[in-house]
């Protein structure tokens, strides 16, 4: 059964780009990297997810810090 796996941006479909095995906790496990076929398309998406994370990031750092500056209750 072929699964349809389509480009978040474009909307074409992904190709497979490489696949790695991984060990975790002495299971195996298989990634598959998918890419969309136009490299210009690929560059921003790998664009737009790169700030997604820098934000999630940046925003967990926030809290962990606002965390840390409050004073303990006694």
């Amino acid at each position: 059964m072929h699964q349809v796996n389509p480009c978040i941006r474009c909307g074409k479909e992904r190709i497979k780009w490489a696949e790695r095995t991984i060990l975790i906790n002495s299971s195996k496990a298989k990634i598959t990297i998918y890419v969309c076929p136009d490299k210009e398309c690929q560059k921003i998406v790998e664009q737009e997810l790169a700030a997604k994370e820098a934000k999630r990031l940046s925003f967990i750092n926030k809290k962990r810090n606002s965390f840390a500056k409050k004073p303990a209750v006694t």
